[in-house]
């Protein structure tokens, strides 16, 4: 069981920050599928779907010859779409078992941070992918000096806001019993779980202003955030209009992406 998300799926704008989240994040994870050659006749499995649009899109790639599975603690916001072949479920990773042995691609975004026992997360993650198959995995990397990397990419005279901002979000999410650097130990983790062809890379989009995504995590995290100590109400408030001016441009959390093959 999931016990460290932080992100509470009742919260009556989550919808809207998984779509915000999808809409500046899917671009480099369908990139990275499609480079893997997901194609017709795939069988796939999206663990925390979200919203849904990374399983809507393979499923989209598979064709009416292969089959997606999408996987939530919970899934209702990626439900009453009628994709063929994409099945919705809900499902605990930690609780529920998977069908060993079956899939030629496995992905979980933002997911495995979350959980506590995150080296048993992987291996069912392994075990679910077919011998020859590909597991990919993504998560956050805000741990350390990257929140001063972040900031170097803010706009002049916020960087030293923005740093505390970023080392806010790292003592939350460790408060919480995320591990907020896990993106970094992503490909060791991957080639400590028996993969190979182990590759991974660094990413974080440059955003405009006005842009959802950062606003709508600050809102849902702000008494987390400024329960650190690191930010006072007032410093979120500058921050989230900083990140919606017209003509000023943001980096959000670096995201890592790591791929690997499972041999047997």
């Amino acid at each position: 069981m999931v016990e460290s998300y932080v992100f509470e799926q009742t919260w009556e704008s989550e919808r809207d920050r998984l779509a915000s989240l999808e809409a500046v994040y899917d671009g480099p994870t369908r990139e990275r599928l499609a480079a893997l050659g997901v194609g017709e006749g795939w069988r796939c499995l999206e663990v925390g779907c979200g919203a849904g649009s990374v399983a809507r899109w393979l499923a989209e790639r598979v064709g009416g010859t292969g089959r997606v599975l999408a996987v939530d603690l919970d899934p209702r916001f990626a439900l009453g779409v009628d994709v063929p072949g994409l099945e919705v479920r809900q499902h605990d990773l930690m609780a529920d078992p998977l069908p060993e042995g079956a899939f030629d691609l496995v992905h979980a975004r933002a997911v495995v941070e979350h959980i506590p026992e995150r080296d048993e997360a992987l291996r069912r993650l392994v075990a679910a992918a077919r011998p020859g198959g590909w597991v990919v995995l993504e998560d956050f990397d805000v741990e350390g000096p990257m929140a001063d990397a972040v900031a170097r990419y803010w706009p002049s005279g916020s960087e030293e806001l923005a740093g505390r901002l970023f080392r806010a979000l790292e003592a939350a999410f460790t408060a919480a019993g995320v591990d907020a650097g896990y993106g970094r130990r992503l490909p060791e983790a991957l080639a400590s779980a028996g993969l190979v062809e182990v590759a991974a890379r660094v990413h974080a989009p440059l955003l405009p202003g006005g842009t959802a995504f950062l606003g709508l995590t600050l809102r849902r995290l702000r008494p987390r955030l400024v329960g650190t100590g690191l930010l006072t109400d007032a410093d979120l408030d500058a921050t989230i209009e900083l990140t919606e001016r017209q003509g000023v441009m943001h980096v959000p959390n670096f995201m890592v992406t790591a791929w690997g093959r499972r041999v047997g």
